[in-house]
């Protein structure tokens, strides 16, 4: 009995194959189709249109990261001051 192995890895191997196959031909297929729908059917948006968009990601962002600096300023004085007037108290 020692030279006996289970046949078990070779019915996994039979099984596994044909389903590593079917999910390869699937994601071709996925690719195939996601290189069509970008080609065919997304409305990708015109040169003028694309830079007012840019201009207003930008003016957007710039305006937000200025509120948050404001804030952490505020905040930052804040704490500092509270800091300053707890250590005046106790000293």
């Amino acid at each position: 009995m020692v030279g006996y192995r289970s046949p078990k890895p070779l019915i996994w191997v039979r099984i596994l194959v044909p389903v590593q196959i079917k999910i390869m031909s699937s994601f071709v297929d996925f690719i195939k189709g996601s290189y069509t729908e970008f080609k065919d059917k997304v409305e990708w948006p015109k040169w003028p249109e694309l830079q007012s968009s840019t201009i207003v990601v930008t003016v957007a962002t710039i305006i937000l990261a200025l509120f948050t600096f404001g804030v952490d300023e505020l905040f930052s004085k804040s704490i500092r001051n509270i800091i300053d007037l707890l250590t005046s108290l106790f000293n």
